[in-house]
């Protein structure tokens, strides 16, 4: 019988550390890939300017003239100053996205609203490339200031110029842009080019707002997507990971109720309480050890130097750090629960020694000698 009690122990520990395992991973995915709050977290601490910048960089900065460092800078400083309605939107996607995987949500439609953009858009693009033109202009010379503002104004179509200009030889009309340029950017005007009168730099500024304008307006009122605009591919894929959403959903839940049951048979096995106590603190101290020590072993691998190769580029240092952070956030999410079995399992030990064992009652043997005669009762006194 002492045996089979012990090999029944043995079994039950064995798929008690299994699902605990299993419970740790379940865990993990739970509170970080299927948690809307924390995925919304790590997106607001996202660089976005600098992953702009990285891509940008990465996938057309050999496409672009070399003379186009103005205009990709004005780009970078706009994405940066609408970084929080990026991320306002980004947030708005993630918890619809969350919905329709949680089946709480169908059909999968994402709105975009783009009038907010459109309008700081129309308000923030020209101040900001005065900023920049003035920030880059300080400190340098005025044969520099006017060799920088050149290689800008041959970027400069003469169709969006004014009229007054497009009819002047390129010479000329260049010089006339120059000195607009550096009115614009708050540097003193080029001596010994024409005078920029008041009439034809309102004339520049109307062209340029209008053409800002233009440019606005292609831009939608709200983007949308949905089923139509993804593709069958994708949709599918997202379709298949909602069903495993849904598989999780269900069996989370009964897995906890299981390591409760394995336990309980465990104690039901022993019919006491020092063995299981002892078996089932072994267990947790292993699974708690095993995950304090994956843990540390993941935050040290070199992960941002794998991302940095898979994307054969050097990635900024604002994404390198943000990459650093989510690790240890990923990580920092399965911590307590490891921290938590590894001291329960340290107590369940500890009490396993600390408690007396069981001792059986000696039996009372009965004697072969005949009991004693009881005497008899005092004569009464009537007699």
């Amino acid at each position: 019988m002492g045996f089979l009690k012990g090999l029944a122990t043995v079994i039950f520990c064995i798929i008690l550390f299994v699902a605990l395992i299993g419970f740790s991973i379940a865990f993990l995915v739970n509170g970080t890939a299927l948690s809307n709050d924390f995925v919304s977290s790590k997106v607001d601490n996202m660089p976005i300017s600098s992953i702009a910048r990285d891509v940008v960089e990465d996938q057309i900065g050999d496409q672009l003239p070399e003379n186009a460092d103005f205009l990709k800078e004005v780009a970078y400083r706009v994405i940066e100053k609408q970084e929080p309605w990026i991320k306002t939107q980004l947030q708005n996607a993630i918890n619809t996205g969350y919905d329709y995987l949680y089946g709480k949500t169908t059909p999968l439609v994402i709105t975009v609203p783009l009038s907010e953009l459109k309008t700081d858009l129309s308000s923030t693009l020209w101040p900001e490339a005065k900023d920049y033109l003035h920030e880059e202009l300080t400190g340098k010379s005025d044969a520099e200031i006017s060799d920088y503002l050149q290689d800008i104004v041959s970027q400069i179509p003469p169709d969006i110029l004014p009229p007054e200009l497009v009819v002047l030889p390129e010479t000329e009309r260049n010089k006339y842009i120059e000195q607009y340029l550096r009115d614009a950017a708050g540097v003193p005007p080029k001596s010994g080019y024409p005078v920029l009168d008041p009439d034809t730099k309102t004339e520049i500024d109307q062209t340029i707002n209008q053409y800002i304008a233009d440019f606005v307006n292609e831009i939608p009122d709200s983007y949308t997507v949905d089923e139509s605009t993804i593709g069958s591919d994708t949709m599918h894929t997202i379709q298949e990971a909602k069903r495993g959403v849904g598989y999780f959903q269900t069996w989370y839940p009964w897995l906890i109720v299981l390591l409760f049951v394995l336990a309980g048979i465990i104690f039901l096995v022993n019919w006491g309480v020092k063995t299981p106590m002892r078996a089932i603190g072994i267990v947790l101290l292993i699974v708690g050890v095993i995950d304090v020590v994956g843990i540390f072993i993941v935050r040290g691998l070199p992960i941002v130097q794998w991302v940095s190769d898979a994307s054969s580029s050097n990635i900024s240092t604002a994404l390198q750090d943000w990459i650093r952070v989510l690790v240890n956030d990923v990580t920092g999410v399965l911590l307590p629960l490891a921290i938590g079995l590894l001291v329960g399992g340290v107590v369940l030990i500890v009490v396993s020694i600390v408690i007396p064992k069981h001792e059986k009652p000696v039996p009372i043997q009965e004697s072969n000698y005949p009991a004693a005669a009881t005497p008899p009762p005092p004569p009464s006194k009537s007699a």
